[in-house]
């Protein structure tokens, strides 16, 4: 199974969609959300200064446990060996995996790692979902854990594939004038979410919703963004084509992670391969 998302192969089936009269820049899960920024971007490329881009990798993700254990996804079996004691909370609960990186494919981007995934463990007991344990793993684990404990926060799990793209953190809109700026004649609304995306991804710049960049406590490694699948298109998931629900109708998004009221969790590293994390939303 390829866990690559084809950009071009997807471009062409999701054009952005014209709501109330304008445009909007979306947080990312589907492809059809992916296949809009990139389409806005590239209609409003003559309407801002980007500035150096910085490679990322987004992944768009699909529903369920992938075939495969050690590729980038949240929630769900770990890739992990089952002989290694379960990491709890300090009051004793067990905790969830929140997230789990493969970084072999992303090493141009960020440098030689302590291990090729990354696993990020936490837990929601006081409401918020936090980040509270990180851990290495390397490829190769026989052993792998089977099931989860039966007292931990429940995470549907989802997994990612890849699309090499770019962020912008440098981007400035050329006419401030403007309190928006233009794709095909209409406004394009939240063009925050353009330059740098929200999205799971592996990279240096990803998009701060409170925290300056120059703010940050280390080099940004990778983030976790709250799950949220387009609704009402088609491809919720990459491997899901039906709709999850009919237009005028919202669905519950059972056991999907939720960061606050839509944020994110970042993992930032320093020199020596010190780990910090970070929760906006």
């Amino acid at each position: 199974m390829s866990y690559e998302f084809i950009l071009e192969d997807w471009l062409p089936q999701f054009l952005p969609l014209e709501v109330h009269g304008h445009y909007s820049a979306e947080v990312i899960t589907s492809p059809c959300e992916l296949c809009n920024n990139e389409h806005l971007r590239h209609g409003m490329r003559d309407q801002f200064d980007w500035g150096d881009p910085v490679p990322t990798d987004v992944f768009v993700m699909s529903k369920g446990e992938p075939k495969d254990r050690h590729v980038t996804k949240i929630g769900g079996l770990p890739y992990r060996d089952a002989e290694i004691d379960w990491p709890h909370t300090p009051s004793g609960r067990s905790m969830a995996l929140l997230a789990q990186f493969n970084f072999t494919d992303s090493i141009d981007i960020v440098g030689d790692l302590p291990g090729d995934l990354l696993l990020i463990f936490g837990d929601d007991a006081d409401g918020i979902v936090e980040p509270l344990r990180c851990e290495w793993q390397n490829v190769g684990i026989d052993n792998l854990v089977r099931d989860l404990p039966g007292d931990c926060m429940r995470i549907a799990p989802c997994f990612g594939s890849r699309c090499r793209t770019e962020s912008f953190p440098d981007a400035i809109h050329l006419d401030q004038r403007r309190k928006y700026p233009q794709y095909s004649g209409k406004d394009v609304w939240q063009p925050f979410l353009l330059p740098e995306y929200q999205a799971t991804q592996i990279g240096r710049a990803p998009f701060f919703a409170q925290t300056h960049r120059d703010e940050a406590p280390a080099l940004p490694l990778c983030t976790v963004s709250t799950v949220y699948p387009s609704p009402h298109r088609p491809f919720p998931w990459v491997n899901v084509e039906e709709p999850i629900c009919p237009p005028g109708k919202w669905p519950r998004h059972e056991d999907l992670l939720e960061i606050g009221d839509g944020g994110s969790i970042y993992v930032f590293i320093q020199d020596d391969g010190t780990l910090h994390t970070m929760t906006e939303w």
